[in-house]
């Protein structure tokens, strides 16, 4: 039997999958990031090689046997200069594995739709998005580094919306509401000045702790605090943008095109998807559609599509076990 190997790496960890022909799940592994500007060119050839021999390992698997695989590493056509590099890294590792290597992106927008065309928006610590029509062409938007303002919609981003607001209550620029209060409890602050020494001192900006902070709207929201209400409202409106910018970019065919959705900002529920349905509407051929399966399932999905595999429902149904 013919198996199929899925990468999904990201900026924090890389998970392996091995499944069968009928997408059932054989072995999986969890391994350090692969991202190559965390850990270099050598490290990718290493977390490549670490997953794949533990996946092989903890099962009766033979490595001839995997049929195809997609890799998806996160970095990878970033910075186009270094993706020659990173290809050469990923080949030393599978060097007998017929492989396809691609962005993060490419298996969250396959996951989320199940193989199928349409646009998917990520939504975690940073935002971007992926559209694919029948054709399969693609077209990408937003994902500009958070410096200088990008990951608009983002957990970090809604983050930095709190911290904004927190200080213009502290200084008298908005009223205060029981955000203010919040803050100061939750994040220990006996000046409201230590939010500096928090966010700037002791955290150095880092960004997945400061888009932690994200939780801190999320729970005010569900108590109806009117600025927690309105952060999600323009989070909402930022990620429509990457839609829509998407769509009027990338020629589809159909006249309903779904789109769906991947990353903790989207476990805030109707909080966020109840305006993003809002102002998605004044294009009704999109339909905001929850996602079918996960991205690490992406990864399988089009390590069976670079195989001309044809993907049916008892495969979606079996990878729905991810």
């Amino acid at each position: 039997m013919n198996y199929y190997l899925g990468v999904d790496g990201g900026g924090t960890k890389t998970k392996f999958i091995i499944c069968d022909a009928f997408g059932r799940v054989q072995a999986q592994s969890i391994q350090p990031t692969c991202h190559y500007l965390q850990c270099g060119l050598d490290g990718v050839t290493k977390v490549m090689q670490d997953g794949l021999y533990d996946c092989l390992n903890s099962s009766a698997i033979k490595l001839e046997q995997i049929a195809a695989a997609f890799i998806a590493c996160a970095g990878y056509r970033d910075i186009e200069k270094d993706s020659p590099a990173i290809e050469r890294a990923v080949k030393k590792a599978y060097p007998q594995i017929p492989h396809m290597l691609g962005n993060d992106m490419e298996n969250a927008l396959a996951g989320s739709l199940a193989g199928a065309a349409g646009i998917n928006v990520i939504a975690g610590t940073g935002s971007i998005g992926l559209g694919k029509n029948e054709q399969g062409q693609m077209c990408r938007s937003a994902g500009w580094h958070h410096i200088f303002g990008g990951d608009e919609g983002s957990a970090y981003w809604i983050a930095c919306r709190l911290i904004q607001h927190f200080t213009k209550q502290s200084d008298g620029r908005e009223p205060k509401t029981a955000l203010y209060e919040a803050v100061k409890t939750q994040y220990h602050l006996l000046e409201d000045s230590d939010i500096l020494t928090t966010c700037v001192v002791n955290w150095n900006f880092d960004r997945t702790r400061v888009a932690a902070m994200s939780q801190t709207v999320f729970t005010l929201a569900k108590q109806n605090d009117p600025v927690a209400m309105k952060i999600f409202q323009e989070a909402a409106k930022e990620l429509a943008d990457i839609y829509l910018a998407i769509y009027r970019q990338l020629p589809f065919t159909s006249k309903n095109i779904p789109v769906s959705y991947s990353g903790g900002v989207f476990k805030s529920g109707s909080y966020i998807l109840e305006p993003l349905k809002e102002y998605l509407s004044i294009e009704p051929t999109l339909t905001l559609t929850a996602p079918i399966l996960s991205p690490d399932a992406g990864s399988i999905i089009l390590a069976m599509q670079y195989d001309n595999r044809l993907i049916d429902e008892k495969i979606i149904q079996n990878l729905r076990t991810l």
